[in-house]
């Protein structure tokens, strides 16, 4: 199945076409404002480079978070809006998962994945994630909380702190760096080289890869939402979480909080 992967949940944007022999076109795409100009374009981009037209898509895949609010957002909307139009299925996944898949993928010899993405306010996003077939499965499941908070989680969660490979760019936030790294893996004598990498991975090129081959579970379109996470600062600022309390086909179910967080 043709499957076209998007991901937009970062200012490191990543975009594949695949089918279930391989990857047939990749485009990775920084962005230093929004994807709402640039998203379609690359799109077409990644189409014209494989050879292919947008009625051939089969499927499409869409990271939703968490990430950049915005960055999220205009990628889901515009997954859904294709998905809908053409009347194709669409596969939402976790930002970390498609990063963990990414990470083995480039790391065949590691059965863990560790990603992690800066959060801001002194947290992190991250999880931990086990290889399954060509994809994964969540050992520690993607969360927001402080680096010391997620360290506790890697230990209590992998035993050796050396057998997973880390990725993404709240990496050092989590592991340290110098005179900071962590006293469990600095305590290990002299030192090796770790698997670990701040760069964001191939996460489109793994996603799309992994739906061709039928290995991720599709969604409704219109039931699909953002995972953020966490509550964005405005709402915070005005005591209001707009996060839907459950997936729901009739949107009065999708209620918001309205009371000051506890």
């Amino acid at each position: 199945m043709l499957t076209l992967a998007l991901d937009t949940a970062t200012r490191w944007g990543r975009f594949a076409l695949a089918d279930a022999d391989g990857v047939l076109a990749y485009r990775p795409l920084n962005v230093g404002g929004t994807y709402a100009d640039a998203l379609l374009p690359v799109i077409g981009d990644v189409l014209r480079e494989a050879g292919r037209a947008r009625d051939e898509v089969g499927a499409i895949a869409v990271t939703v978070g968490p990430g950049s609010f915005t960055g999220v957002r205009i990628g889901v909307a515009t997954a859904k809006a294709l998905a809908w139009a053409q009347g194709r299925p669409l596969y939402p996944v976790s930002t970390l998962a498609a990063m963990a898949a990414a990470l083995l993928a480039e790391h065949p010899s590691a059965g863990l994945a560790v990603p992690a993405l800066d959060a801001r306010r002194g947290e992190i996003f991250a999880g931990v994630f086990r290889r399954q077939d060509q994809w994964v499965r969540a050992e520690a499941p993607p969360a927001a909380a402080t680096p010391d908070q997620w360290w506790d989680q890697v230990l209590a969660t992998v035993g050796d702190p050396d057998a997973p490979v880390y990725g993404g760019e709240g990496a050092t936030l989590l592991l340290g760096q110098g005179e900071s790294l962590r006293p469990e893996l600095a305590a290990r004598g002299a030192p090796v080289l770790r698997l670990w990498s701040s760069a964001h991975p191939a996460t489109a090129r793994a996603l799309a890869l992994a739906v061709a081959r039928g290995q991720v579970e599709p969604g409704d379109p219109f039931l699909v939402v953002p995972e953020y996470l966490r509550a964005s600062d405005a709402e915070l600022n005005r005591h209001l979480d707009c996060t839907p309390r459950m997936f729901d086909a009739d949107p009065s179910g999708h209620e918001s909080r309205r009371e000051p967080p506890c």
